[in-house]
């Protein structure tokens, strides 16, 4: 599985896809091998849905400024970053089916997300989120009944 995962990074790399599907991959750790290099700076959609991953790496928006779209639902991801605010194009960002209980105040910086999705997770409180032009979807939080 590992050197299936290298080789597809690898390639995405080389190839500079723009979509990148890793998908269950039984990862427990976001894969150091997308942050290294520059290789995928051009990357503008990542899936990562159905894996084991708890947290994203601090330097994620410095390593993939050009996403648009990142899915994470159907993880274990207990927290997000604050960095996640830097991700200025990012339109789509799936939470959903992860262990989150708070969100960052960072996320009410991205300006261009037009879909967040936090359905089935253990949040308590939401920071302040801009409203106007996107949809939010979380269902009931933890402290609902």
């Amino acid at each position: 599985m590992a050197t299936e995962l290298h080789e597809t990074i690898f390639m995405a790399k080389q190839e500079r896809h723009k979509n990148l599907f890793l998908n269950y991959k039984n990862l427990n750790i976001f894969p150091v091998e997308l942050l290294k290099d520059e290789g995928l700076q051009f990357l503008e959609r990542l899936y990562m849905k159905r894996n084991s991953l708890t947290t994203l790496p601090d330097n994620l928006a410095q390593k993939l400024p050009n996403l648009i779209e990142l899915y994470l639902h159907s993880n274990n991801i207990v927290i997000i970053p604050e960095a996640i605010g830097n991700l200025a194009r990012l339109q789509s960002l799936d939470l959903s089916n992860n262990a989150l209980q708070f969100l960052c105040p960072e996320i009410g910086r991205l300006r261009s997300l037009r879909h967040l999705r936090l359905s089935n997770n253990q949040l308590k409180c939401l920071p302040p989120v801009p409203t106007v032009g996107y949809k939010v979807m979380f269902g009931k939080l933890a402290t609902d009944s």
